[in-house]
């Protein structure tokens, strides 16, 4: 009952922080969500890209990596693809 209480105070707190956010940033998430459109297509792009050269390193486009690259930018995507390399390769 207590982890119940706890996590939705944290709930709670978290909305509280976006709802404070959107009012006094809003141009942050609009860069954040930017970036994340523009990562998501470049993925889509280069996964064609190298599916035509015959290799297929299978980097999806999902939740996480919109994620990672919107918080991250071109360096998240290099993280995205630098990962599916090293998996592809071990």
């Amino acid at each position: 009952m207590e982890s119940k209480i706890f996590i939705i105070i944290i709930i709670i707190c978290l909305v509280l922080l976006v709802i404070g956010l959107i009012k006094k940033r809003m141009d942050l998430l609009v860069n954040f969500g930017l970036r994340a459109f523009a990562g998501l297509v470049g993925i889509y792009i280069v996964n064609m890209l190298l599916d035509g050269l015959g290799l297929s390193l299978g980097v999806g486009t999902n939740g996480l990596t919109a994620l990672t690259i919107g918080s991250l930018g071109i360096p998240g995507f290099l993280l995205v693809y630098g990962v599916a390399i090293y998996y592809y390769f071990v």
